[in-house]
């Protein structure tokens, strides 16, 4: 890729919108997340490969060095600027970082000379670790699929099939896949959506610094597929109920101070590449959010179902979701705030988050769907899994993805109790389907 000059780097201290060269400017969906970051909130995310072979680091490496250089726009350091943050291309390639019981943790976004992503190795597993800044759930998978297939590549397993989400490695990355999709996206002249109250909090102690707890739920996929289809449902809205379902049980259950708000937000990403096309690897999701309010009394599973069932028909349409863009890339637009020096942002931005960010969600559930390979690699592939960034205000967050005829349903939780994990297997045993649990952790710390 061309290497900016002095030109290119004096637009991103001066905030002006350029992405030309070696800086890139964060994308809106990513704005906020360096003034929040910090040692218990790092906003990084992972999702791993099981392989039925234990790694061979060299060929791993050499792998993620051609993989780096067609992805230039994810190896980037973050630095301050004057009035914004930006993204400086690095030209090291990461090194491959032993794996650790505890993922997503342990990550200085501003230590110089870190990239924001890791590719850790351990035993069978490859797994990236990506700071939520550069990318999301779908630009995070094409980045594993690739280094996984040359990984395999390099160790003579040939790839027998193609594949859209595969890059030719030689090839320079067009423009289009690190352009910032919000803003070419922006609808002008679009109403804000409505703002949200102050949502439930699940109560819990938490979990020393620096460690993560992590429970997944194996299921059959074919099963669980045939259990959301008889229900007249899709598995993401099932799911999505069994958590709410959760979330009520313990807010019955919690005591009466922490029963002030009623209020239960689950928030579902929605991959918004399926409604607008763009070949962006940088992040593209907004956000549906399903409510129900424990404060008007219990409801049964059916009846939660049933809400989430249509309230995800009538919220998932683009032009709701737009107003989302329109409120979110408005705002940046505000010469106000263009010309606020960084410091003063940041400060601005934590209020913000603080008032209109995670007081306003219950939970979130991210299901990256099912995943393929080609052919020749997916006979190597036992596994994979998703696990969301720690977030240490909701504490207990949930991760779907499928392979092959698995499905992994994984928290990932700072909290000491583990009983939102508990009520939610519970409830997916009580319809019917199998479900064996595994956690990086036999005992309470």
């Amino acid at each position: 890729m061309p290497i900016g000059g002095k030109g290119d780097k004096r637009t991103f201290f001066t905030g002006f919108d350029e992405e030309s060269g070696a800086w890139y400017a964060l994308d809106n969906a990513a704005l906020l997340m360096p003034a929040i970051a910090g040692q218990s909130a790092t906003y990084l995310f992972r999702i791993s490969v099981d392989l039925d072979a234990p790694v061979k680091l060299p060929a791993l490496q050499q792998a993620l060095d051609r993989v780096a250089d067609r992805f230039p726009y994810f190896t980037v350091e973050l630095r301050h600027g004057i009035f914004w943050h930006y993204m400086e291309h690095r030209n090291e390639t990461p090194v491959v970082e032993a794996d650790s019981d505890y993922p997503c943790q342990a990550f200085g976004i501003f230590r110089r000379g870190r990239c924001l992503y890791r590719v850790r190795a351990r035993a069978n597993t490859i797994a990236c670790e990506f700071f939520h800044v550069i990318t999301d759930g779908t630009g995070g998978l094409r980045f594993l699929k690739n280094l996984v297939v040359e990984y395999f590549r390099l160790i003579g397993v040939p790839v027998d099939a193609p594949d859209p989400e595969l890059c030719d490695l030689d090839a320079k990355p067009s423009a289009e896949e690190y352009e910032d999709a919000y803003k070419k996206s922006f609808p002008d002249g679009y109403l804000k959506p409505e703002t949200e109250t102050r949502a439930y909090h699940y109560q819990s102690a938490m979990l020393p610094r620096g460690i993560y707890r992590v429970t997944s739920g194996i299921l059959p996929l074919k099963a669980a597929l045939d259990k959301a289809r008889e229900l007249g449902v899709t598995l993401t809205e099932l799911l999505a109920a069994v958590y709410i379902d959760a979330l009520q049980e313990t807010w019955f259950d919690a005591p009466k101070w922490a029963r002030k708000q009623g209020k239960i937000n689950l928030e579902v990403p929605v991959n918004m590449r399926k409604f607008i096309e763009t070949k962006t690897n940088r992040n593209f999701t907004l956000l549906v959010r399903l409510d129900q309010d424990a404060r008007e009394g219990r409801r049964d599973f059916s009846e939660t179902l049933s809400r989430v069932h249509h309230q995800m028909r009538f919220k998932l349409d683009k032009k709701s979701l737009l107003r989302q863009i329109f409120r979110n890339v408005a705002g940046e637009r505000i010469l106000a705030v263009r010309i606020l020096p960084l410091f003063l942002k940041t400060l601005f931005m934590k209020y913000l988050f603080w008032v209109y960010g995670d007081n306003r969600i219950s939970g979130i559930l991210s299901n990256l769907g099912k995943v393929s390979f080609p052919p020749s690699i997916a006979g190597r592939i036992r596994d994979m899994n998703l696990v969301l960034a720690p977030n240490p205000a909701i504490k207990t967050l949930c991760g779907v993805i499928a392979w092959k005829d698995i499905l992994r349903v994984t928290f990932g939780s700072l909290a000491r109790s583990r009983e939102i994990e508990r009520l939610c297997f519970s409830r997916l045993v009580g319809l019917g389907l199998p479900v064996r649990v595994e956690c990086n952790m036999e005992a309470d710390v």
